[in-house]
């Protein structure tokens, strides 16, 4: 029987905890915020300022301090920004619980954003662009959601060197602002005490300053892309198609999960079976979905030959429509899979936490433990219905 509580206090402040007899704590901060609610203008900040808020002094700390005190406890530090959520997390033995809690809501509260540590980060920030656009995995990721979404949205999560280059410490002042109570989740996960949780949470989030977000800026691009790129160094050509998905708070986002175990999850997808086992034709090819509260895309990537390309594009898209003549024993085999894999996912207690957010951002943080439900509720004429994809983009990046 899971132990579950949700606090709402008075500041508007979230509070998520499942309790688990553990000698272990997750402790997660999560502001309503993230990527995208940039503007053109200041692409890159939410990434930026979760940087920036690692680089202290806070009131208490100095900027080594900051990491040093969570890892001499033997617990780990970290934090990511997504498009609608940006989260800030420690897993760290539960004796040291209230060590954590206070490192993580220190540096939230009390960020200095010193010009200093701001132009040296920045550099950072910088190098981490460079670096994506040198993987060619995680550069056709940005590319295939730059075709299937307007700009500002389309653009990477890391933002572009422009708009990094000129964002100003004014700047992530005025972001910081978004960080109120009411905008933020707290989530923990692990042997704690809920009476600690809320007296800490109080000390540190008691004061709601009325700061709204501004709405989510996401719009649908609905035509048909295909590019191919070519690039010096490489040996492998790589090839990526990508298509709209129903987001996190749609209804069918469950449909979409055992759509995509079927599709392309695993050595015992159809993509897997028919690209590589049968014809020998890639090394990896996988689908992935990439979803949250108010958007939704699925990406497939295979690593192929050159003159492979125009026959697994065929295949994808043949094995994308060929799922309207799924089968029942397709769709009974892929709901245990995808509930197989959430019970396993359960040990971590940071992926629990990390979910618990995400699903309260979406519906409410309850229905994460109706997921085998919600699952096995799936329809075979759920899954024939997200066969018919109206639109697909295409990028292949190869050698030169």
């Amino acid at each position: 029987m899971v132990e579950f509580y949700k606090i709402k206090q008075k500041s508007g402040l979230t509070i998520l905890f499942e309790k688990r007899d553990l000698p272990i704590v997750a402790i997660m901060a999560a502001a309503r915020t993230g990527a995208a609610y940039e503007t053109i203008r200041n692409k890159g900040i939410a990434h930026f300022f979760e940087h920036m808020v690692f680089k202290g002094p806070t009131k208490k700390r100095t900027t080594k301090e900051i990491s040093s005190a969570i890892e001499k406890a033997g617990g780990i530090l970290n934090a990511f920004t997504a498009e609608q959520v940006t989260n800030f997390w420690t897993k760290i033995p539960s004796k040291h619980f209230e060590l954590g809690t206070d490192v993580i809501f220190d540096i939230l509260e009390n960020p200095a954003f010193t010009p200093k540590e701001l132009e040296r980060e920045r550099g950072v920030v910088l190098s981490e662009i460079d670096r994506y656009h040198d993987l060619p995995e995680e550069y056709l990721f940005d590319k295939i959601k730059e075709f299937l979404y307007a700009k500002p949205f389309g653009t990477s999560i890391l933002g572009l060197k422009e708009t990094v280059s000129k964002l100003k410490r004014s700047d992530l002042l005025n972001w910081h602002k978004y960080y109120d109570p009411k905008n933020m989740i707290i989530c923990i996960v692990g042997s704690a005490n809920l009476k600690e949780i809320d007296n800490m949470a109080k000390k540190y989030f008691g004061k709601n300053k009325g700061i709204k977000i501004p709405e989510a800026r996401i719009k649908l691009l609905m035509k048909n892309k295909e590019v191919i790129e070519r690039r010096q160094g490489l040996d492998q050509t790589h090839f990526a198609l990508g298509f709209h998905r129903p987001s996190l708070s749609n209804k069918m986002r469950y449909a979409s999960e055992v759509f995509n175990a079927i599709l392309g999850e695993g050595m015992s997808s159809v993509l897997f079976q028919e690209v590589r086992e049968k014809r020998g034709w890639a090394y990896l090819i996988h689908s992935y979905l990439q979803r949250e509260k108010d958007y939704g895309y699925c990406t497939v990537y295979a690593g192929v030959e050159k003159k492979n390309i125009k026959k697994v594009k065929e295949i994808i898209l043949k094995e994308i429509k060929g799922m309207a003549k799924a089968k029942a024993r397709d769709l009974d085999e892929a709901k245990e899979q995808k509930i197989g894999n959430w019970q396993l996912s359960l040990e971590s207690c940071n992926n629990t936490a990390t979910n618990l957010i995400f699903q309260e951002m979406a519906t409410k943080a309850e229905d994460f433990y109706d997921y085998p439900e919600k699952i096995y509720d799936v329809k075979l004429q759920d899954i024939k219905k997200l066969a018919k994809i109206k639109n697909y983009c295409n990028m292949v990046l190869v050698p030169d």
